[in-house]
């Protein structure tokens, strides 16, 4: 905005001091003068139509209705996208481990994707194959793929492939998409919470969703995101089985302590360090299930008892986080776009698909947070932008006119040109994005522009004593000439943009801005 803004003040200087001290010094080409150029047949044709359309002001009127009942269709048919689906030039592959593994049992799960990449690397048009992981921090694991840019125009496809094709793991559960981190970096990737008090009722509930969401077509990867699953050794004591052993629930914990974590001494102290001591047995932390079976215990008549004869033992997965939102428990579900889908499609799929979930009384689903609330929050935002531009313009032109009526007027030629927008982005299957919205402010001004520079034209002739009708034909005609030379330059300047597949940080084509402005024009 700054940039368009200050261009166009220095435009403004230059129109008004270089431009006519040039101009007087040159002559007029012979083609502007001469009546048989194709520019002066056109001004002619133009000039008997609009003379009849003032002549037939009815037949007018249902004509501008018909025009405008016609772009409706093409307004309801673009497919809204916000922040795109365009993708880029890398991708990335996450893993989601299903339990804890060592760095060494992470390295040979991540170099099995990482051989099949290498040697389909031609195939898939592979610059560059980048891999982390660490045991720390919950086992944080990804592979990042770079596509050569003069190869590949659109990796949408590539992407589809690579993930249809990667190697199973048993380790963990491998996604792929096109940003990092699922979704937060442009709205490839959507989400859906579930929201209760339980994240064992949850866990249950995203077991039986997930694969009704897998079976949409706009959706691939459904995945359920609790982070790194662990497995933990659960301990739970059985109350009678103690008591009739005469031990209680508390001795009992202690002695199942005891033998896996050893018991805390004081603390080693030098000077002003300390070092916290543990006393436990050698090996115990690798000990298992088949190890509390060789510890036992003496009762108070005298008899060993064996530990596992009053705890149950069991190995569970669990999650490594637990995440709130509004004070409610929630477990996400994430998925990552299918082929050409676009966000509120994938939202329209996920909506159907969970009503017809009977969810148990207390737990729900919620899009806060997704990549659905980024973009209604977008779409407002554009909005009240475009509104408050709107009335800045009017607010300008109704000053310099001293008419509420003339700018009305220049204004109507907003309302058309977002109709070309849609019919421009309905031939060539574009997805209306934010750039789109930034094409529109920036197509507004150029619009009004031609319509300052056609009613300034036709008020001067009416105060040379023109009649309004003659005013109006005169004026038009004399003016098409320069409105069509603004207008084929600007759509000429976009073209090159909305052809190319140049993408920004985030994912985010140009080329919509450019269409956006091309069709308005």
């Amino acid at each position: 905005a700054i940039t368009i803004s200050v261009s166009l003040l220095a435009s403004w200087l230059v129109a008004v001091s270089l431009i006519p001290m040039i101009s007087a010094r040159l002559k007029t080409p012979p083609a502007v003068a001469s009546d048989r150029g194709l520019i002066a047949r056109l001004q002619r044709s133009y000039a008997r139509f609009l003379r009849w359309t003032l002549e037939h002001r009815g037949a007018s009127v249902i004509g501008i209705a018909l025009v405008v009942l016609v772009s409706i269709f093409p307004a309801t048919q673009t497919k809204f996208d916000m922040f795109g689906n365009e993708g880029g030039k890398e991708a990335f592959i996450q893993y989601h481990w299903k339990g804890s593994y060592t760095r060494e049992q992470m390295s040979q799960e991540i170099l099995k994707v990482e051989h099949y990449l290498e040697a389909n690397r031609k195939q898939y048009h592979i610059k560059q194959i980048y891999s982390f992981f660490s045991e720390q921090g919950g086992g944080d694991a990804g592979t990042r793929l770079q596509f050569h840019e003069n190869e590949v125009e659109n990796t949408k496809p590539l992407v589809e492939a690579i993930s249809k094709a990667l190697p199973k793991s048993a380790k963990a559960e491998i996604s792929m998409g096109q940003d990092e981190g699922g979704g937060q970096n442009g709205g490839k990737s959507v989400q859906v919470q579930l929201v209760g008090d339980s994240t064992e009722t949850l866990s249950e509930l995203a077991g039986d969703i997930v694969p009704i969401l897998a079976r949409r077509k706009e959706l691939r990867d459904v995945r359920v995101d609790i982070g790194d699953r662990n497995t933990e050794l659960n301990v739970r004591v059985d109350r009678e089985r103690a008591a009739s052993f005469g031990f209680s629930v508390e001795e009992v914990s202690r002695f199942v302590g005891l033998a896996l974590r050893g018991a805390q001494l004081r603390d080693f102290q030098r000077g002003e360090t300390e070092v916290p001591v543990w006393a436990r047995f050698a090996g115990a932390e690798n000990y298992g299930i088949e190890n509390l079976s060789e510890f036992t215990v003496r009762a108070a008549d005298g008899r060993s008892v064996p530990l596992l004869a009053m705890v149950d033992v069991a190995v569970r997965p669990t999650a490594s986080q637990i995440n709130r939102n509004n004070r409610q428990t929630t477990l996400t579900i994430q998925a990552s776009l299918n082929g050409k889908a676009t966000t509120p499609e994938a939202r329209k799929a996920m909506e159907e698909t969970l009503k017809t979930v009977a969810f148990p009384a207390g737990y729900n689903y919620s899009f806060d947070g997704s990549s659905f609330e980024r973009d209604d929050d977008a779409g407002k935002q554009m909005m009240f932008n475009l509104i408050i531009a709107l009335v800045m313009i009017y607010v300008v032109m109704a000053a310099v006119f001293e008419s509420l009526l003339f700018p009305a007027a220049i204004m109507s030629c907003v309302v058309f040109s977002i109709f070309g927008v849609f019919w421009l982005f309905w031939i060539t299957g574009s997805s209306f994005t934010v750039m789109a919205f930034i094409g529109i402010l920036v197509l507004m001004g150029v619009v009004v522009n031609n319509g300052i520079v056609m009613v300034e034209h036709i008020n001067n002739l009416r105060r040379r004593g023109l009649s309004r009708n003659e005013a109006l034909v005169e004026g038009s005609r004399e003016r098409l000439r320069p409105i069509m030379m603004t207008m084929g330059t600007a759509i000429l300047a976009m073209i090159p943009i909305s052809l190319s597949d140049t993408v920004v940080l985030g994912g985010l084509a140009y080329s919509p801005m450019a269409r956006a402005v091309a069709g308005g024009l």
